[in-house]
């Protein structure tokens, strides 16, 4: 489990702009490599590496790039627009964090920056002599970067926008934040259970939005140095509405009101990385769409749900011995492991029943659930069972259901 510290810069560097700030920036660096560095090649090397070699390969970088660029973004937003209406709407989420295409893009236009800032610094003479093989030199590692940035970019636009690119970076998600919910189910916190303790006072929500994030870390500090304990009602994914009670505590309105907005990031949509259910759900949302009569294509919901048992059985539950309590003064409740069938894989049966193949998918990974998963597991596989076992009355899973 990262700080909140890696945790927010870890968002912030999975954003475009970011990259290609950061390769424009590594672009300047270099021009101004080659001007620190031209004393210290040997005289008579500039004769012959001339200014016209450095001049022909800038010119080609400047006038490629721009092209390459612009049809790249092109590409990527017919990928990402695919995926939101052939999938789910939700996948866009996922693939705008995809961070080869932000490298690569970074790349291009890190090298369209560099060779424009030098054809102009070039037509000042601004470099002359010795300097002029820096500059060669330099030029040639962009191109070399350029080169490897194309075969990448190639190499994944087999699967940018594809149904196996897109469900496979989400399973990604979806099983690094249930691995992770797993090892710490309340995040590290005191488990919240039960009904709420008399005495606390209520801190309204700033705003109306999804609970993204919670960095139990930052409100643990500033809850030990304010002396108060921290009630968090509702788990990370719940939608909360302006003036609803964000948190509980036990210390003054005015001073915990500010920690919990701080370190309770509240937004428009839905995040990865503590939630687990969110990943689930869109892996259930397109197999309920490849089940709709204007797709019919229940082989991608047999695959959904496969992957969603996937994602449940790779990930071992940490014994409650093992569930250290590492923020004492932050209350969470646990994540809502009984649901997490029944809105994923129950969802997608209750669409698919009339295939016979998604419904033997789903009896199959039903009964590996109930005889493999653990005790929540193993009751939610069963309650979905009984709930579609008039549609499906033969199910294997409700007779090992039964046997268990």
């Amino acid at each position: 489990m990262l700080p909140s510290l890696l945790r927010r810069l870890h968002e912030f560097s999975r954003r475009l702009i970011v990259r290609v700030g950061l390769i424009a920036v590594c672009a300047f660096l270099a021009i101004a490599l080659a001007k620190l560095l031209g004393h210290l090649i040997p005289l008579g090397l500039g004769d012959r590496i001339g200014a016209d070699a450095v001049d022909r390969i800038l010119s080609i970088i400047a006038n490629s790039m721009l092209t390459v660029t612009t049809f790249s973004l092109t590409v990527m937003v017919a990928s990402f627009r695919n995926a939101s209406s052939q999938w789910t709407p939700r996948s866009h989420q996922v693939l705008l964090q995809d961070t080869t295409t932000h490298t690569v893009l970074a790349t291009f236009v890190g090298a369209y920056l560099y060779a424009i800032n030098v054809i102009i610094l070039r037509e000042t003479d601004v470099f002359k002599g010795e300097e002029l093989v820096v500059l060669f030199f330099v030029t040639l590692g962009v191109v070399t970067m350029v080169i490897v940035a194309i075969i990448r970019w190639i190499s994944h636009l087999e699967t940018l926008g594809s149904l196996i690119g897109t469900a496979q970076r989400i399973e990604d998600h979806a099983r690094d934040a249930y691995a992770m919910r797993c090892e710490y189910p309340t995040l590290g916190a005191v488990p919240l259970t039960g009904d709420r303790p008399e005495g606390l006072t209520d801190i309204p929500a700033p705003r109306s939005g999804y609970i993204q994030q919670v960095y139990q870390d930052r409100l643990q500090a500033e809850a030990e140095k304010a002396g108060l304990h921290i009630y968090l009602p509702l788990r990370v994914g719940s939608f909360i509405h302006k003036g609803e009670a964000l948190a509980w505590t036990d210390g003054s309105n005015e001073a915990c009101a500010e920690i919990v907005t701080r370190h309770v990031s509240i937004g428009s949509l839905r995040n990865y990385v503590q939630d687990p259910e969110f990943g689930l759900l869109n892996l259930a949302e397109i197999g309920q769409r490849a089940l709709s009569p204007g797709i019919n294509d229940p082989g991608t919901a047999v695959d959904m749900i496969r992957r969603i048992a996937r994602v449940l059985l790779d990930a071992e539950l940490a014994t409650e011995e093992k569930q250290e309590v590492l923020y004492d003064r932050v209350h969470v409740p646990p994540l809502p492991r009984r649901l997490l069938v029944i809105d994923s894989i129950g969802a997608i049966l209750r669409f698919g029943m009339d295939h016979p193949e998604v419904a033997s998918a789903g009896d199959a990974s039903l009964r590996v659930l109930i005889q493999k998963g653990d005790r929540d597991l193993a009751a939610s596989a069963r309650e979905v069972d009984r709930e579609l076992r008039l549609h499906a009355p033969r199910s294997v899973a409700g007779e090992a259901g039964d046997s268990a």
